[in-house]
């Protein structure tokens, strides 16, 4: 006992197996544990740790053969020979470049494009711990790991001397098969907008950041071959000389892909041969093939006795089904193998993801539904963990794997999560029977409810998600997704389980996205939770897509619930404008209450009967609009009337339009702003509709150019009659909001952030409004892009801007507070000024319209964005 207790460790520490004795090629560098002893003046040496034998040989463990295959060390081996012979000094331009974040999978195809351009590559090495920690240090609001270790990386890249640096904004990946979209996620596209603000003076203006699209056809379609004529144009190479550049390029790409799935084909092989349990690593591949992102699990996994397998290396069958509802790369690209996966004996997944990652609070799901029924293990890090919690998770996940290795039970057939997808149900399909459900979003659900009431269909408003309702979302959410996903679940299970009736079928009205945010996934997430309660048999979901929101409408009937959405867009607006200086007090409350019921009477009563489109045509080109027209002017009017005086700061309420639409979302922050004497405008439901227009704008066929000059002479003949009695300037339009954010976020960047950004910059520098409040669901992806761009725009040009990301928890009053101080006290510096001055007379546009189609907005800001949209974007 004595001996015993007198023992001691000496020394402990950690190295680096150097040793290719047991694993072949350049080795595979396993990290050894090693502690001295001394038991009574005698020391002894214990080591542990690797994935062979060679330092472990006491342990229980099960340890792979010798010379079992690598395919994560061995596709590093191809990407260091491509280094070695594109990073060959020549004594030309050099420009730098890394594998890493956006160019991760398709850096074989521009090393050699850029080498074979002729410039020398200055490889930055990959991302490290310190890589990382600078990143998150230079960084000036918080993001998730893999953005925070590329900017880590620029900033590294901006030290050395290169001619240039190549950050593209990468927009889509390659697709798998004929899915219609492969998109990267927004912090992805914009991380290159935000770095350059970021690192400012450090990047010098080296930095060459063409917009990459891939389209049909992959790296040879035509959006993909002028994206490399443009870097082209952008370095200066003249003529046809892109193209002999862009073949070699296309080969080396195609010889890089097979060679990696060969790696694969060949360690399933050996798997199966040596009785090894192949187990598939899934993820983005920057963060699986990274050593801080990826917790180290390709490592632990061979510690284990398993060989780990990169999903690119992992061959898919041509047979397995395209998720046409997953519109992210790379989400596809891990259902489709899970898919597989879930189908093949003795394959096992393990998916590494990193905390934060918006894509993947939604993928997660659809993952482990179609892997139900097989084990699988779900690691996630920031960048910080150590292995031993990593390890842990491995070692009990194995232990699973075994155990259905040795099951003799078939186990449950695997589910079908191409059942679940969009049906393409439309206005049309619902059914006598079914009551609609309409999810509460500002004022113009209720527009909704009415017209379709007019129908004569049994549709209802949900009721807001609180209490109960918000519980229920949380119950059958994980945390990670955003606040709108959990209350609109939340008040649609809130109401089914009130119902009465037990044989009540439903038709829930869910529009959506076709991305790069999380919008678009909800319905395949409502459709998984429906299944799971039983109720996906009497719940049918019509998902109207964002291209066309109308689509599947009569077309009469669409024009009307248009015109709906603007006349309570600009009723609210009246009723924001003047409730802070109303007079008497509650006066304007009650005046918008008493003309929204009328509103909504009126579309009741018009959508009544089939509306035939010759008739509201006529509507439209009458300037009536179904009576709506004279209804805002009236309203208007008695608004104007109640209004005094009185001079009082306005903040413009902005931000994801799900959260700043519904009070409860966003602890009812215009009613905070008005108790503490400040006007609060909202950006209205419209804007998107706008935008959505916009960004089809393209699209082919007459209907959609009718569709689009009637929803401008809608918008432009509504404003005028609400405008016109208040003083209001002309109407800022996307086109005007998108023109401002250019040199912050470039319009390409398609989702909320440009107009969360540009809306409000816009109406600063024409001086409509004094400082901007943004509010977005925790996380929300866009909002945190726009965040991050709000901190240079204050410093540029002096527009105060407070941020809110929410979760359904109270906002901090101080936070308000000290919000609301700042706000009026810049508004008594510039009124003691002189400056409080009525904005300057609008431009040449019209009055209370908006620019015609392919009219530019003012040029001091019509500049910046023709040179941020156009090409070749080089800082």
């Amino acid at each position: 006992m004595a001996t015993f207790l007198s023992a001691r460790i000496e020394k402990k520490e950690t190295f680096v197996c150097k040793s290719t004795s047991g694993c072949g090629g350049g080795g595979n560098r396993c990290r050894i544990e090693c502690i001295r002893t001394v038991v009574t003046d005698a020391r002894q040496n214990f080591t542990w740790g690797g994935a062979c034998s060679l330092y472990d040989k006491g342990t229980r463990k099960r340890k792979l053969p010798d010379r079992a295959p690598d395919p994560f060390r061995e596709r590093e081996a191809l990407v260091q020979e491509l280094e070695r012979v594109c990073g060959a000094r020549r004594g030309r331009p050099t420009i730098a470049i890394s594998e890493e974040f956006a160019l991760k999978g398709v850096f074989p195809f521009f090393a050699t494009y850029l080498h074979e351009l002729g410039f020398d590559l200055v490889v930055q090495p990959a991302g490290d711990a310190a890589t990382l920690k600078r990143g998150i240090q230079e960084a000036n609001i918080p993001f998730c790991a893999p953005m925070q270790l590329h900017h880590g990386v620029v900033g590294r890249m901006a030290e050395t001397d290169c001619d240039y640096l190549f950050l593209p904004m990468v927009r889509t990946t390659a697709r798998v098969a004929d899915e219609p979209h492969a998109r990267l996620c927004p912090i992805v596209q914009a991380s290159t907008d935000m770095v350059r603000w970021n690192l400012g003076a450090k990047l010098d203006g080296r930095v060459l950041a063409p917009v990459l699209d891939v389209g049909p056809g992959n790296l040879e379609s035509a959006e993909f071959r002028e994206s490399c004529r443009q870097v082209a144009v952008a370095l200066e190479v003249g003529g046809l000389r892109w193209r002999p550049a862009y073949d070699r390029a296309l080969a080396a790409q195609a010889e890089f892909d097979a060679a990696t799935l060969e790696l694969g084909r060949r360690a399933l092989v050996f798997c199966a041969e040596q009785d090894v349990v192949p187990v598939v690593v899934l993820g983005r591949p920057y963060t699986i093939y990274n050593k801080v992102l990826n917790s180290n699990v390709p490592a632990l996994l061979r510690e284990q006795g398993a060989v780990a397998i990169p999903i690119d290396c992992y061959p898919v069958s041509e047979s397995v089904p395209v998720f046409a509802d997953m519109y992210w790369g790379y989400g596809q690209r891990i259902l489709r193998a899970a898919h597989q996966i879930r189908r093949t004996p003795g394959i096992y997944s393990l998916y590494c993801s990193n905390y934060s990652c918006g894509p993947d609070s939604f993928n997660l799901h659809f993952y482990a539904y179609a892997m139900e029924g097989r084990p699988f293990a779900v690691i996630e890090t920031d960048g910080h963990s150590g292995d031993a919690g990593t390890k842990t998770r491995i070692e009990a996940f194995l232990h699973c794997v075994r155990q259905d290795l040795e099951a003799s039970r078939t186990g449950q057939p695997p589910l079908d999560l191409t059942a679940l997808q969009d049906s393409g149900l439309s206005l049309m399909d619902i059914r006598p029977n079914e009551s609609v459900l309409v999810p509460r979003m500002g004022p113009g659900s209720e527009v909704v409810v009415a017209s379709l009431q007019g129908l004569g269909l049994q549709a209802e408003l949900l009721e807001a998600a609180e209490g109960n309702a918000l519980q229920l979302g949380r119950r059958y959410t994980s945390g990670k997704e955003c606040l709108p996903m959990c209350m609109t679940l939340g008040t649609l299970l809130d109401r089914l389980e009130r119902e009465p009736e037990p044989d009540r079928n439903y038709f829930l009205v869910m529009p959506r996205t076709c991305g790069p945010c999380r919008f678009g996934t909800y319905n395949l997430l409502n459709q998984i939770t429906l299944e799971r309660l039983g109720w996906r048999d009497r719940v049918r979901i019509w998902a109207p897509v964002d291209s066309d929101y109308f689509a599947g409408t009569p077309p009469g009937f669409s024009v009307l619930l248009f015109a709906g959405f603007i006349a309570t867009d600009l009723l609210f607006d009246a009723l924001l404008e003047v409730r802070p200086v109303e007079q008497p007090p509650g006066s304007a409350q009650a005046t918008y209450e008493r003309y929204h019921a009328t509103l909504l009477d009126q579309v009741r009563q018009q959508a009544h009967g089939q509306l035939p489109l010759r008739q509201a045509l006529w509507e439209v080109a009458s300037g009536r609009l179904f009576g709506l027209a004279d209804l805002l002017r009236r309203a208007a009017a008695e608004f104007a009337a109640i209004r005094s005086t009185a001079a009082i700061p306005t903040v413009l309420v902005v931000g994801e339009i799900y959260v700043r639409l519904n009070a409860f979302a966003n602890d009812q922050i215009i009613g905070r702003l008005n108790e503490r004497g400040i006007r609060a405008r909202l950006a209205p439901m419209n804007e998107w509709l706008e935008y959505c227009t916009y960004y089809h704008r393209d699209s082919q066929g007459w209907e959609n150019t009718i569709n689009r000059y009637i929803q401008r002479s809608v918008q432009a003949q509504l404003y005028r009659q609400v405008a016109r009695p208040l003083g209001w300037p002309s109407r800022t339009t996307v086109h005007d909001s998108l023109a401002a954010a250019a040199p912050y976020i470039r319009p390409e960047l398609e989702g909320e952030a440009v107009l969360t950004l540009g809306n409000p910059l816009f109406e600063w520098r024409h001086r409509h409004i004094d400082a901007v409040i943004s509010v977005g669901p925790l996380e929300c992806m866009p909002n945190k892009i726009a965040e991050a761009q709000f901190f240079h725009v204050a410093e540029q040009e002096g527009l105060l801007a407070l941020t809110l990301g929410l979760n359904g928890d109270p906002v901090d009053p101080e936070v308000l507070d000290n919000f609301a101080f700042e706000v009026r006290a810049r508004f008594a510096q510039r009124s003691e000024r002189g400056r409080a001055q009525p904005p300057p007379e609008p431009d040449a546009r019209d009055r209370h319209g908006g620019p015609t189609e392919g009219e530019v907005a003012p040029a001091s800001y019509s500049a910046a964005s023709e040179s941020a949209s156009t090409a070749p974007s080089r800082w």
